[in-house]
């Protein structure tokens, strides 16, 4: 029951109960954590629902609990809800927590008690059983109290469209989702795991109805590029939907106030899940393999162009190169520039932004350089090379630039640049008297004349300045080398700064209506945060994962619990509503805000 239909619920039985005079129902107080599970055998393609439930008298906020190590399956959260009861004129809240288990081996496991910390004091749950057998993969699974929910009712399709491609082709992944009945709210959608591949997303979805065996279904298709990085059988795991769906095998009450039941109806979870999928991955050939192929596979193109045709020595050209094409444009090398010996060669940026065309991901890769002409006369840009494999073709393919053009022109000579001396003939010294100087004799006394310049605290200055730029910019060039190699160091960099972005989009939604969309955007700022900083997937993070992993890093206990606190509240906010929310929208964005602030000066 949620907390919006239990205080109807209770205020219509409490004007009753003073009108007819009937006393409540008595119950047994205190705190208590119970531990269930839907199913006690389930098979290897199967999943279980781990619910557990915990109860307190005048406890509006609860812990979430703590679960036992459960190594043998893989654990994702299934959302939770909230219960408001009274007893014996006293009020007291349960806080129920779903997880999906997915065994990842046979066996019967014991799942130690669950614990929970309430007021100071900690509490254990019961204890329970799971026996796992083999079992036979299926294209989709369901799992939860939802009776009358039927596997064709629901389902998960996940496709791709080769299954033995090349090292590094496209490898397009669909996953479709069939539902034939209605939901009571949107699914949650947890992608698979796809290790092996790069992944890059094609928005956007997709909703059509299909028709199957003469039954209409709604289909929503997602769809993601994959670029396997390695030959051999390479695995894609099972993609989840969890969906909130009438539960059809409930019949009307005689009760006179079963019609709150239709009411506040929140149905039942049905989990559905896809089948894996493996694709055999080819290397790629050796027969033709260019000397200078350095990995590029799809179909591109190659330009450059020089910002300047006639220049002096010593002035700088810049020379943009550009990959275009089709393919995983992120992994394209850099080219081989031919010989420059006229030239000094620095490198500049290189920058890449991606397309989808018709599925296909493409775009453009610039990488830019300078070019620094040493010596004057008509110099020669060679043509630049690019090698790649094209796996529609199934053979190596080159493509070249057209040669550049270059003048250079004596420059004037600067301070430093060698001066040639020329005798002029018949030129003589013209000597004056002038010229020669009285040479003292005998002993003398010498003392500083004004400040030494080669002392003095400027001219130091000045002359570590050099050295110091020298120092940042390899600093700086190591930075962003380790930025463009390092996911995680990258990811712990940019954290504060999605964050503050995602503020500022819970400022704005502060200021609206749609209080469920704040709630969403704080609790998504915070996990995506975390995650980002402990380079860690949000998806299917809990405030259990969160809490180890800070107690881990050190932080102080207080930031701590203000964390998590953060996270539940924004929770309880996002599915109670703003009606039911702990505290007021404003209260919760400027303990976010501190929360980010504390974290970022701690980390």
């Amino acid at each position: 029951m949620s907390t919006g239909r239990a205080y109807s619920v209770v205020a219509v039985i409490l004007s009753l109960a003073v009108l007819l005079g009937v006393a409540p129902l008595s119950g047994q107080g205190g705190v208590s954590i119970r531990m269930a599970l839907d199913k006690s055998r389930i098979g290897t393609n199967e999943t279980a629902v781990l619910t557990v439930s915990i109860s307190a008298p005048g406890q509006k906020q609860l812990p979430e609990p703590k679960l036992p190590p459960l190594p043998q399956f893989d654990i994702m959260p299934a959302g939770s809800s909230t219960n408001l009861q009274i007893i014996n004129g006293q009020v007291s809240y349960a806080q129920t927590y779903n997880y999906i288990l997915t065994p990842k081996q046979e066996g019967t496991f014991p799942i130690r008690a669950a614990s929970a910390v309430v007021d100071g004091t900690r509490y254990e749950s019961n204890a329970l059983s799971l026996e796992v057998v083999k079992g036979t993969p299926r294209s989709q699974t369901s799992s939860g109290s939802g009776d009358g929910v039927s596997s064709k009712d629901l389902f998960l399709r996940a496709e791709v469209d080769k299954r033995n491609p090349f090292v590094d082709e496209q490898v397009t992944l669909s996953v479709k989702f069939y539902r034939g009945i209605n939901l009571l709210s949107n699914p949650d959608y947890t992608p698979p795991q796809t290790p092996g591949f790069w992944t890059s997303d094609i928005p956007p979805q997709k909703q059509y109805y299909q028709t199957i065996d003469g039954r209409d279904y709604l289909v929503v298709e997602v769809r993601t590029a994959l670029f396997p990085t390695a030959p051999g059988k390479l695995t894609i795991g099972q993609a989840r939907i969890v969906a909130a769906v009438p539960d059809r095998s409930r019949r009307r009450s005689r009760d006179p106030f079963s019609m709150f039941d239709d009411m506040f109806q929140r149905g039942t979870n049905v989990e559905v899940v896809s089948s894996p999928v493996t694709v055999d991955v080819k290397p790629l050939p050796e027969d033709g393999k260019p000397a200078q192929f350095s990995g590029g596979v799809g179909d591109y193109r190659i330009s450059a162009a020089i910002d300047k045709t006639d220049v002096e020595v010593n002035e700088a050209v810049n020379l943009t190169v550009k990959i275009t094409g089709q393919g995983n444009i992120k992994s394209i090398p850099e080219p081989t520039l031919p010989a420059l010996d006229g030239f000094r060669v620095e490198k500049g940026a290189s920058d890449f932004q991606t397309s989808n065309l018709d599925n296909q991901i493409g775009g453009t890769k610039t990488f830019e350089y300078v070019l620094i002409p040493r010596q004057s006369g008509p110099q020669t840009i060679g043509a630049i090379t690019l090698d790649y494999f094209d796996p529609a073709r199934k053979a190596y393919q080159s493509r070249r630039t057209e040669p550049m053009q270059l003048t250079v022109r004596p420059g004037e000579l600067t301070a430093g640049a060698e001066i040639p001396y020329n005798m002029v003939s018949g030129q003589t010294l013209d000597l004056k008297a002038t010229d020669i100087r009285f040479i003292k004799t005998g002993s003398t006394h010498w003392y500083r004349k004004g400040r030494v310049l080669l002392t003095s605290p400027m001219f130091l200055t000045l002359l570590a300045l050099p050295l110091a730029a020298l120092v940042g910019g390899m600093i700086d060039v190591r930075r962003r080398r380790r930025l463009s190699t390092d996911i995680g160091y990258a990811r712990q960099r940019r954290a504060d700064a999605v964050a503050k972005k995602r503020l500022k989009k819970a400022a704005e939604l502060m200021a609206g209506t749609d209080a469920a969309a704040f709630y969403a955007e704080i609790s998504g700022m915070v996990m995506q945060y975390i995650a980002d900083k402990f380079n860690l997937s949000a998806q299917g993070l809990t405030t259990d994962r969160i809490d180890e992993v800070l107690t881990k890093a050190s932080v102080a206990d207080a930031l701590r619990e203000e964390t998590l606190a953060v996270v539940r509240e924004a929770d309880f906010g996002r599915f109670a509503g703003a009606a039911g929310a702990e505290v007021t929208r404003e209260a919760l964005f400027e303990k976010v805000r501190k929360v980010i602030v504390g974290l970022e000066e701690t980390l």
